[in-house]
């Protein structure tokens, strides 16, 4: 049984080194136990994983994530691999899935929507970062890729091709002489007369400030009395685009409403949509989880601890869930505990996720860190697994 240490900082030598003895004792097993590495993974910020990972695959050759791949496909296995990498490849790995998935017939709905809200998430430097790790992993261009699943002269081809141009203007600004303009220009699509084409109306939706967007949409219907949502559908005529575009809405006016409506959606699906769940979960715990879950709470008078609590069936899915929200909870920068520590760096390492990671933790986390693992839990995991030979 091996010893563990109570210690107050994270030390990615030693965790690294932990890992290293259970996986060497694991190597003439044939399975991995995914249940017991996703329960250890999901105590750590996505920082502190990739470290760890890092210094277990340069110090002593277990490529973590090659390992996991090796398992069965399963929701656990899913969240695991989650866990494994950075948010924009996760994104990366989801959007693909679904292309493909689409292209061989194993998803026969619309895929538009699914596409469109991996994107909305992206900055600007986000989304180059996008197509450049879309390339990296897959060998082809994220473009190509629509067009081939999509169709050339799609609308929605058009506009995801645009989002992942990243030239929206971050900057918060607005004209309210220029909004009043589009405001009107979109009334007058309603009566058939617009001069706003296709192009420039995805221009507008993709490069326009946030600000700019929402003051459109408040000039719009103070002006004409109606929702904004009105001018999409008189605008276009697909169900799709219209579906779309109204996403897009909504996300502009409050990302937060927005995920907390696909977390809905996705857990009230039959059967669930674990892959939504985990790339906005995962995908959004040191992004903005905290405020998904707060407006969770508002729309549908429970929390999402609750509604996953009671619908998600699967246990170990449910206890990684419910441990990432309330972590996520109770690390939320309203705790008023702002104290960091620099993570320890104790060797040069020549890899970049090593070189780069410079920055200082919330080690605030690592009062979660303090794993009593029990023997039975160690004799479970020596014999789960054969490593892959490199």
């Amino acid at each position: 049984m091996p010893s563990f240490h109570h210690v107050s900082e994270f030390d990615y030598k030693r965790e690294a080194k932990y890992l290293s003895k259970i996986l060497k004792q694991c190597a003439t097993a044939h399975t991995l136990d995914v249940d017991f590495l996703l329960n250890y993974f999901s105590s750590y910020t996505n920082e502190q994983r990739l470290i760890i990972i890092d210094d277990l695959a340069y110090e002593y050759n277990y490529k973590l994530i090659d390992m996991v791949l090796e398992r069965s496909a399963s929701p656990v296995r899913s969240c695991l691999l989650a866990m494994l990498v950075e948010s924009i490849e996760l994104y990366v790995r989801h959007f693909h899935d679904i292309l493909y998935q689409k292209q061989t017939g194993q998803i026969e709905n619309d895929i538009s929507r699914n596409l469109l809200e991996i994107l909305l998430t992206l900055n600007n430097d986000e989304a180059k970062q996008f197509t450049e790790t879309y390339e990296s992993l897959f060998s082809t261009s994220v473009n190509n890729d629509i067009e081939l699943v999509q169709g050339e002269e799609n609308v929605i081809t058009k506009l995801l091709i645009d989002i992942l141009k990243g030239k929206r203007l971050e900057e918060p600004l607005s004209s309210s002489s220029l909004a009043k303009t589009i405001a009107k220009k979109l009334y007058e699509g309603e009566e058939g007369t617009s001069v706003i084409d296709i192009d420039t109306f995805i221009k507008i939706f993709t490069r326009d400030a946030f600000s700019q967007l929402s003051t459109i949409f408040d000039f719009y219907e103070d002006l004409y009395k109606n929702p904004i949502e009105q001018a999409i559908d008189k605008n276009f005529s697909g169900e799709i685009e219209r579906e779309c575009f109204r996403d897009m809405i909504e996300f502009i006016r409050s990302p937060s409403v927005y995920y907390s409506r696909i977390l809905r959606r996705a857990i009230k699906s039959d059967p669930i949509d674990y892959a939504t769940l985990i790339r906005t979960i995962i995908g959004h715990e040191e992004k903005d989880l905290c405020e998904i879950q707060l407006e969770y709470s508002k729309l549908f008078e429970e929390t999402l601890e609750q509604h996953i609590q009671t619908t998600i069936n699967i246990s170990d899915i449910r206890s990684f869930f419910l441990k990432i929200l309330q972590k996520n909870q109770d690390h939320s920068p309203t705790d008023g505990d702002d104290s960091d520590e620099p993570v320890r760096f104790d060797h040069v390492n020549n890899s970049n996720a090593l070189h780069q990671s410079t920055t200082q933790l919330q080690m605030q986390h690592m009062s979660e860190l303090r794993r009593i693992r029990s023997h039975e839990a160690f004799d479970k995991l020596i014999h789960v697994f054969k490593p892959k030979r490199h």
